[in-house]
């Protein structure tokens, strides 16, 4: 019961810092709140992920509140509604995919030099 009791907390968490994101001024005019989502979320767990932690229970809590903070329903559902045109589309799905791994490699490696 504890460890759904984490996941259920740390996905919470990262719903409301979801929505937080939202009233930044250049995403609520945009439509990059969900694209902006995912990379912060990305490069979060990125430094997270890197910090040497021996109990796996803060690593499912740090994974739980990353997938709150993304929205792979989201994204799906951004890149239909909004890229009527297949180039637009497969555009948004390479820059989501690519910048999220970047960042997420980006910050591991960076948060991991400095635990080395």
């Amino acid at each position: 019961m504890f460890k759904f009791l984490i996941i259920f907390c740390c996905t919470g968490l990262g719903g409301v810092l979801r929505y937080l994101l939202s009233f930044i001024p250049y995403l609520k005019s945009t439509d990059n709140g969900v694209l902006v989502s995912n990379i912060v979320a990305c490069a979060i767990m990125g430094y997270l992920l890197a910090i040497p932690i021996n109990n796996p229970m803060v690593k499912v809590g740090i994974i739980s509140l990353c997938g709150g903070l993304s929205t792979f329903s989201g994204y799906i559902a951004f890149s239909y509604i909004s890229s009527p045109s297949p180039g637009n589309s497969m555009l948004y799905h390479v820059m989501s995919i690519g910048l999220g791994l970047l960042f997420f490699i980006g910050s591991y490696y960076s948060c991991k030099s400095l635990f080395a």
